[in-house]
């Protein structure tokens, strides 16, 4: 899982390995008991909650064996009420899609990383970016059923889409899509990976990067055929639900974009997001890259219809973020080793003429 050197490889990984599921439990543990159900939890589980919340049914099919479960109840349901009957499901629920997200996450870094140098960073910056992004608010600090099964799902396309395995990638949009339409996004970034160029590495014109030709439109159509026809079954079958929530947020978000928010709406992905944007020509393989192109429409989607300072909102990015800035922080790394033999062999060498005979 993590790429180490030296004898004790294999000490050193199960080390890490401890140590972050520790950290998980903690996290879970935290985000479990502190963060506030906006749902109506019986409601929900009985199809009577508000949209569109109810339409995302996937984690009903979870929670209702996991709440008549003995086992729950003897274990999870104690501490003077820390977790009750609803926050018992929850946080197992909640557990176990994070470690799923967890998984795909450092096997998506491996597949697209050189070095491998940073791998044992992976899984904490990700944590990281998953913390700030669910749990460390002052507002809107709401958890909903299917949140972190969204990272789960959404990691899982990533990698998929990635491998360029189409048939897992049909499954994780099934699934996903009865759990959070967000799954919109992975339709998305599978045609920004299907038209990335082999241009890609070399130009910065969006014109070379992409090449439309080479996509194939037939599965693209498969993709959205399976999200809209899930989308309007599920609108179908709880059209009579309250839909007093379900409505356009456009008016409302441009009155958060006061400067006493701004913390709370630069905390996408715990603030590393913007941090991606600005190196993104550090970011390599380009095709990886690409995937960014993808946050302006999630940005647009979101302020449409979202609550833009509840950050959740953009809480599949974490996945990519996390990879993101290990990639990095390698590419820095390799380029400054690349520069220091240049530097010991002549010392007289300016660090700004150095860079320029790079150039």
């Amino acid at each position: 899982m993590f790429r180490t050197d030296g004898i004790s490889n294999r000490s050193l990984t199960f080390t890490l390995i401890v140590l972050y599921l520790c950290a998980t439990l903690q996290f879970i543990r935290y985000y479990s008991k502190t963060t506030t159900f906006y749902l109506n939890m019986n409601a929900y589980l009985n199809g009577h909650e508000r949209l569109p919340f109810q339409e995302r049914i996937l984690p009903i099919l979870i929670l209702r064996p996991l709440t008549h479960s003995q086992w729950i109840t003897q274990h999870l349901v104690h501490a003077n009420g820390m977790y009750t009957a609803e926050r018992g499901p929850f946080y197992v629920i909640s557990l176990c899609g994070l470690l799923l997200a967890g998984i795909f996450v450092q096997r998506l870094y491996n597949r697209v990383t050189r070095s491998g140098t940073l791998s044992f960073l992976v899984y904490p910056i990700f944590l990281f970016a998953i913390m700030w992004s669910y749990s460390i608010h002052n507002e809107a600090n709401f958890s909903y059923p299917y949140d972190i099964l969204s990272v789960a799902f959404f990691t899982a396309g990533l990698y998929y889409i990635y491998m360029k395995q189409f048939l897992p990638l049909v499954f994780i949009m099934v699934l996903g899509t009865l759990n959070r339409e967000t799954t919109l996004f992975l339709i998305g970034i599978y045609l920004l990976d299907a038209a990335s160029t082999s241009y890609s590495e070399a130009t910065r014109t969006l014109r070379k990067r992409f090449s439309w030709s080479q996509v194939s439109w037939a599965r693209v159509g498969l993709l959205v055929f399976l999200w809209l026809g899930i989308k309007l079954l599920l609108a179908h079958v709880f059209a009579h639900n309250d839909n007093s929530e379900n409505y356009i947020r456009i008016s409302e978000n441009f009155g958060r974009l006061k400067p006493r928010l701004w913390p709370a709406l630069l905390n996408i992905c715990g603030y590393m997001l913007p941090v991606v944007f600005v190196l993104r020509r550090d970011l390599r393989p380009r095709r990886f890259a690409n995937y960014l192109y993808i946050f302006p429409l999630w940005f647009v989607v979101m302020f449409y219809t979202g609550v833009i300072v509840e950050t959740r909102v953009y809480g599949e990015l974490c996945s990519f973020v996390a990879i993101a800035i290990v990639l990095i922080m390698e590419y820095r790394i390799e380029h400054l080793r690349q520069r220091v033999p240049a530097r010991v062999a002549d010392p007289g060498i300016p660090y700004g003429r150095l860079a320029d005979m790079e150039q």
